[in-house]
């Protein structure tokens, strides 16, 4: 048996929708795909009533997880990594330095602090980065390529 868009087939496919049968069931009983069960049955809705959806409950197993760690806890943690020291420019450029919102186009967005609030170079430049700041950012480019 297959379904064709007649009310006949329309009030045929919807007994076992009634029955409680889910669109898959429905499907293998009339040779289709599920989603031509589920086409049929969302454009008629007065034959093919709403079913609530059974939620899963926890079992056992996951009702005695241990709870999880205190976020807060995560967050005073400090990450493993290396701190560099600033830069003799970077540190003759701090005077004049400023935060992100107070740049300008045309000045140095090289942060030159590690926060609180970051701090960036700021110096007049035609592109994005100083002379010096654009320079270190090829370096480092060069060396991470070189070790590839």
């Amino acid at each position: 048996m297959t379904i064709q868009h007649r009310t006949v087939d329309f009030d045929a496919a919807s007994k076992p929708w009634k029955d409680d049968l889910s669109a898959s069931q429905m499907a293998r009983r009339f040779g289709v795909s599920p989603n031509v069960v589920v086409g049929i049955a969302f454009p008629n809705r007065a034959l093919f009533s709403w079913k609530p959806r059974a939620r899963k409950l926890p079992t056992a197993r996951e009702q005695e997880r241990a709870p999880r760690k205190d976020e807060t806890a995560m967050r005073d943690r400090k990450p493993d990594t290396v701190i560099i020291p600033p830069h003799k420019y970077d540190l003759e450029r701090l005077p004049f330095a400023k935060r992100l919102l107070e740049l300008r186009p045309g000045e140095c967005i090289w942060p030159i602090n590690d926060g609180s609030p970051f701090l960036f170079c700021a110096a007049k430049t035609p592109g994005k980065y100083c002379q010096h700041h654009e320079s270190r950012a090829v370096a480092v480019h060069r060396i991470a390529k070189r070790e590839k």
